[in-house]
């Protein structure tokens, strides 16, 4: 009766220690975003896994607010495009895109954290701001990768999106026109 009472506790234990720890990794990850840590950064964020992720969200609001899918198809647009994501999503920009949904407001209490989030066996789901509508909303995935939480994707808000396209659309306005 004592074994099991003990593997009981044990389960207990490492079920809470599970539900807690990718919260304390995104606290980590804010804080090494809070105080610029790129080194830290790299140790808690899948750089590519979130390039990628922004890029394709990026992509998509592109091809739906200029409506040109056939434009992207063309070389030089191409090109163009990804030379844009490429100087609007290298390590020191990514940090200002991470500012606003790491800081310390946005993610509110542990308790508020819990409620936000969605556990997916070795995924993590958390939407931030807590005190904020959902178009204002961040959806943070962390993901267990060799014994650590690693930041893996942002879902951007609408808002974010309009402004790294315009980003986008300036770098690309100040591109050379190629002849291909």
């Amino acid at each position: 009766m004592r074994w099991i009472l003990v593997i009981i506790l044990a389960l207990i234990v490492l079920l809470a220690g599970y539900t807690v720890w990718p919260i304390y990794d995104l606290y980590r990850i804010a804080s090494a975003v809070e105080t610029r840590n790129t080194a830290a950064l790299h140790k808690l964020v899948d750089i590519p896994s979130l390039r990628a992720s922004l890029t394709k969200q990026i992509l998509d609001a592109h091809r739906k607010q200029t409506d040109k899918s056939v434009a992207l198809s063309e070389r030089s647009e191409r090109h163009a495009v990804g030379f844009g994501l490429a100087k609007i999503l290298h390590t020191e920009r990514l940090l200002d895109v991470l500012a606003a949904p790491f800081t310390a407001n946005s993610f509110g209490s542990t308790w508020q954290i819990w409620l936000n989030s969605d556990y997916s066996g070795r995924t993590f789901y958390v939407t931030v701001p807590v005190d904020r509508p959902s178009a204002q909303h961040f959806r943070i995935r962390l993901r267990l990768v060799n014994w650590d939480w690693k930041l893996l994707a942002l879902d951007l808000p609408e808002s974010a999106n309009t402004h790294l396209i315009q980003e986008l659309a300036k770098v690309i306005a100040d591109l050379p026109k190629s002849s291909n």
